[in-house]
């Protein structure tokens, strides 16, 4: 995968707590290739997104894991997750060629 790939599937990572959860998934390791500085810097801003996406879903399981989940996800996480999916581009755009 490369840094077209992420940035393509970002644009619909925020759509709710199952997008962002498949996007943050989907990243994970895909920088265990590259340098050690690029994949140091590659980790620590996708585990701030983890962090967002632990939470919310632990919170989405807690309220009984309901199909309609919009509300609560746009109201509580949606803007902590467009901030550390921000900061994860910003180091995907570092992206080694």
């Amino acid at each position: 995968m490369s840094r077209e790939y992420i940035e393509k599937s970002s644009e619909t990572a925020l759509n709710g707590v199952f997008s962002f959860a498949k996007f943050v998934a989907e990243t994970e390791f895909l920088a265990d290739m590259m340098c050690i500085e690029f994949q140091e810097q590659y980790h620590r801003a996708w585990f701030e997104m983890e962090l967002v996406n632990s939470l919310a879903l632990a919170d989405w399981e807690q309220d009984g894991s309901p199909r309609e989940w919009d509300k609560i996800w746009n109201e509580r996480y949606k803007e902590e997750a467009k901030e550390t999916l921000g900061e994860f581009l910003e180091v995907v755009k570092k992206w080694p060629s």
